[in-house]
């Protein structure tokens, strides 16, 4: 069998599974979702999944923070945010292959220079270390 009938077969196999496991009245409406979804922006896509919908504003926050942070850093301290293994694994997903350390982590994995601070929900008076400020928060750094 050639890999591509075996990618042919596993993809049949997959679809069948998930037809069987679906409402057959659920069908219309994902095939409608996924449609109008498709063509956006990955980000927008991972928005509207349900790998987010457990903190879609911490979602929004990390993908600013993505998108804001200065070429070539080597990790970011999260603080402010939840500590538990979903927000550490989203911060992680949205951040790769950075690395992501939860503030309170930091006497066990203290950061090296030129990390940035993620900030979650907080918006310091000051501008001094401001890298940007974000609707959720704030991005500071780099650490010296």
């Amino acid at each position: 069998m050639t890999r591509r009938a075996a990618a042919a077969a596993a993809a049949a196999l997959l679809l069948a599974l998930v037809l069987a496991s679906q409402s057959w009245a659920e069908l219309p409406r994902r095939v409608r979702f996924l449609a109008a979804f498709a063509p956006k922006e990955l980000a927008v896509r991972r928005l509207g999944g349900s790998g987010t919908a457990f903190d879609r504003k911490f979602f929004s926050f990390l993908e600013n923070v993505r998108r804001r942070l200065p070429p070539m850093t080597p990790g970011v301290v999260i603080r402010g945010a939840p500590v538990d293994n979903a927000h550490r694994f989203l911060a992680s997903y949205c951040l790769a292959p950075l690395d992501v350390v939860n503030a309170e982590e930091l006497s066990q994995f203290g950061p090296n220079g030129g990390w940035c601070i993620a900030d979650y929900g907080a918006h310091p008076v000051s501008n001094a270390g401001v890298l940007a400020r974000l609707p959720d928060g704030t991005l500071l750094g780099p650490v010296p």
